[in-house]
């Protein structure tokens, strides 16, 4: 099935970095279940937000999300089920890990973090 972005996801995507935009419109290429972005680009009154909830162990300006165009993508399989357990993050993860390599770039994906999973968090190395 061909995927394609909503209005919504869209609109943060265009606030990512070229290379995360690359990376999300292959990842939709390749995807055998529909996905979504939750997050591009972060101000930093969302990110004191997401701090402050417990989303997020960085503070407003430590985030990739934070700079702009976005160094870090959330994207989720659509519909999202939160549960870190479903089988479609970790082909999420491994999808967007392949299309990176594929791209000619590295990420990190935030559901290998330690103090915090982060499942639909994906970043730029370095």
């Amino acid at each position: 099935m061909t995927w394609k972005w909503s209005k919504t996801s869209q609109e943060r995507l265009n606030t990512c970095d070229t290379r995360l935009q690359d990376l999300a419109n292959l990842m939709l290429e390749r995807s055998e279940f529909d996905l979504t972005i939750t997050c591009g680009h972060r101000s930093p009154e969302d990110q004191k937000k997401a701090y402050c909830e417990g989303r997020s162990k960085a503070k407003p300006g430590q985030s990739k999300h934070n700079c702009f165009p976005s160094h870090a993508i959330d994207i989720c399989p659509y519909p999202i089920n939160w549960d870190s357990n479903d089988r479609r993050w970790t082909e999420m993860a491994l999808n967007a890990m392949w299309c990176a390599g594929k791209l000619g770039f590295e990420i990190t994906w935030g559901g290998s973090f330690k103090n915090l999973k982060d499942c639909p968090h994906l970043e730029l190395k370095g």
